[in-house]
């Protein structure tokens, strides 16, 4: 019985003993768990950065992308090429004009009577060139008379001669005839002389000549001086940043408004340079334009640039002056990307300076390019609020 009461009693301590040992277990296997969360949270929030960290590395080369980018044009200063007042504004500020349409024009008075003055010159010169026509045919006429009048005097001469040696004449005849061949040797001379210098101040004929071709250049000049009184677009474009008024006083070469062509708009994109390395002339872009959220248009590279202004100011002869950069980082360097439209764009859409994201595809097949593809819509529904 003493035993049989004894295995009870021990029993039932173990079974009182076994909730406590339980309850440790349990503390101590929860001490370890919360030991292990922030070592595990660590691990993760290290391996998300070094993963991150690792596809910008590669997105930089593959897909790189930039926000400095700006809508370009040629932009030309219309000045006009003559001076006058402003007799007349065709157009206002932001309107669109095709080429050859009149934007401005000059009082032509001046131009008009230099025009006139132009052609009387030509025509005086025309008639100074008769003249000096006429004086070369007298002379040549001249010429001809003391010609035939040396031909003769030579003839009578070699008869005196011949009468000389045969003693019908005297020596004094001899004499006279010597005289009178050397005077007539002298015309002949002295019409040559005469032609040569009608000639000369003669020039050459018809439309070659001196006189006439400075009288014709004096003509077409003020042809032209007329013609640029009309100030007009040089293509399709647009005019704008101009405040003109009747009576205003233009002056030669001084831009009066600016012209934005029409021909071509293009994207002016500023890479870092160790962006560029896989960057090349025809690869593939998403544009994102501020102008026009909510869209995407695609073009492809077209340039890329080989040297800015980085602020060498030393001319050739001097030392290089040396900026002093303090710093593990330095500031980088961008290089202008040129990037056309490959699609026909809104109308509106392309204004000079405007803002634009870019998003390049170096290479065709690469599942970078999906990531591109998203990220770069993304980006152009935020241009919605920024």
């Amino acid at each position: 019985m003493s035993q049989q009461t004894k295995v009870p009693a021990e029993h039932t301590a173990l079974e009182s003993d076994s909730p406590n040992t339980v309850k440790e277990e349990s503390t101590i296997e929860n001490s370890k768990q919360k030991t292990s969360d922030p070592r595990r949270a660590t691990f993760l929030v290290l391996l998300v950065c070094a993963g991150l960290f690792l596809f910008y590395l590669i997105s930089d080369r593959v897909i790189p992308t930039t926000d400095m980018a700006r809508v370009r044009a040629n932009v030309v200063p219309l000045a006009p090429l003559v001076s006058g007042p402003v007799t007349k504004v065709h157009v206002k500020p932001n309107d669109i004009v095709e080429a050859g349409q009149p934007l401005i024009e000059l009082d032509r008075t001046d131009y008009v009577i230099a025009l006139k003055q132009a052609e009387e010159d030509l025509e005086k010169a025309g008639k100074e060139v008769g003249v000096q026509t006429a004086s070369v045919e007298s002379a040549q006429a001249q010429l001809s008379d003391a010609i035939a009048n040396q031909q003769n005097v030579r003839s009578q001469a070699n008869r005196v001669f011949a009468m000389v040696k045969k003693g019908i004449v005297t020596q004094a005849d001899a004499d006279k005839t010597h005289a009178a061949l050397a005077q007539a040797s002298a015309r002949v001379n002295q019409a040559r002389a005469s032609v040569d210098q009608a000639k000369k101040q003669l020039g050459a004929i018809g439309d070659e000549n001196t006189e006439i071709q400075i009288a014709i250049l004096a003509l077409q000049k003020a042809q032209l001086n007329l013609e640029r009184t009309i100030i007009r677009a040089p293509s399709r474009g647009v005019v704008t940043n101009f405040k003109l008024d009747e009576g205003i006083f233009a002056n030669k070469g001084q831009p009066l408004m600016t012209f934005v062509s029409g021909d071509e708009r293009w994207v002016e994109a500023y890479y870092r340079e160790n962006s560029l390395g896989n960057i090349k002339a025809g690869d593939k872009v998403d544009i994102a334009l501020d102008n026009v959220p909510g869209e995407v248009f695609t073009g492809e590279v077209s340039s890329i640039d080989y040297g800015v202004n980085w602020g060498q100011t030393q001319q050739t002869g001097q030392l290089a002056t040396v900026a002093n950069q303090s710093g593990w980082l330095r500031q980088t360097q961008r290089f202008p990307v040129m990037i056309r439209f490959d699609q026909a764009m809104p109308k509106g859409s392309l204004r000079v300076g405007g803002q634009a994201d870019i998003m390049m595809y170096t290479e065709e097949r690469s599942v970078m390019n999906m990531f591109g593809k998203v990220w770069i819509r993304v980006i152009t529904w935020f241009s919605y609020i920024r």
